[in-house]
């Protein structure tokens, strides 16, 4: 995600636009053509082409299980919901990503996996230190993020993962992590480029933040036992020694 400024999007009503036509032959017999309705989504969009057998994939630390993650989420979801006219959704998962999403052939999951497992080995558990709120938009500027940012002094453990993860991504060709890295973990989104409007209520949610860390920090920022890796619907996990 980036967290650059930029325009505001412009608001449009009942408007859904049609993906791009897909030429489709023998060798790309499998694009589904059809226009998804993205009202089923939350109004997100899909940042590439549903085509069957290729799934979309990332490795990640689950955050999603943790009493003092959901409390949080809540508590500047209520806040931000009662400041502005944005509607703030929970993020269902909240992780934090070590690669970005990308997308797999069916007959490549059991060797990348394998192969994933094998770089993996060896990289210890760790407990990572959380120092505030930032705003995030994605590439596409289509969906804003509020996430909770690793402290600097955690990025090393995660910079060695992330090296490892590399190594097998580059195997198969698939895009590597961000260079310029800002590790975080989001906990709530809304639709649009509305990273300005967000960035003005950053006072109050990270009074929320500075309290909550602190009532909860041994859950919030409990050891990482293992990390995984979700594709598609399967799940993943590698357990760290």
């Amino acid at each position: 995600m980036s967290s650059n400024n930029g325009e505001q999007g412009t608001a449009t009503k009942n408007v859904v636009l049609p993906s791009p036509v897909l030429t489709v032959d023998e060798h790309t017999s499998n694009v589904v053509t059809n226009v998804a309705d993205i009202s089923k989504h939350q109004g997100r969009t899909r940042s590439f082409p549903h085509e069957r057998g290729i799934w979309a994939s990332y490795v990640f630390v689950d955050y999603s299980d943790s009493d003092g993650w959901i409390e949080m989420q809540n508590e500047c979801k209520t806040v931000l919901n009662s400041a502005t006219s944005l509607d703030f959704v929970p993020i269902e998962r909240m992780h934090l990503s070590l690669t970005k999403t990308f997308t797999i052939r069916h007959h490549n999951i059991t060797p990348f996996v394998e192969n994933l497992r094998d770089q993996l080995n060896g990289h210890r558990r760790f407990r990572l230190e959380f120092s505030g709120l930032q705003v995030y938009v994605n590439e596409e500027r289509t969906r804003t993020f509020v996430g909770v940012r690793v402290a600097e002094e955690s990025y090393g453990t995660l910079n060695e993962l992330v090296t490892s993860v590399d190594e097998c991504l580059a195997e198969y060709k698939l895009p590597l992590f961000y260079a310029d890295r800002s590790f975080h973990v989001s906990i709530l989104w809304c639709l649009g480029d509305r990273e300005a409007e967000v960035r003005k209520e950053l006072p109050a949610i990270t009074t929320v933040f500075e309290r909550v860390y602190e009532e909860e920090y041994c859950d919030i920022s409990e050891i990482v036992k293992k990390l995984w890796f979700k594709c598609g619907n399967k799940m993943f996990h590698f357990n760290l020694i």
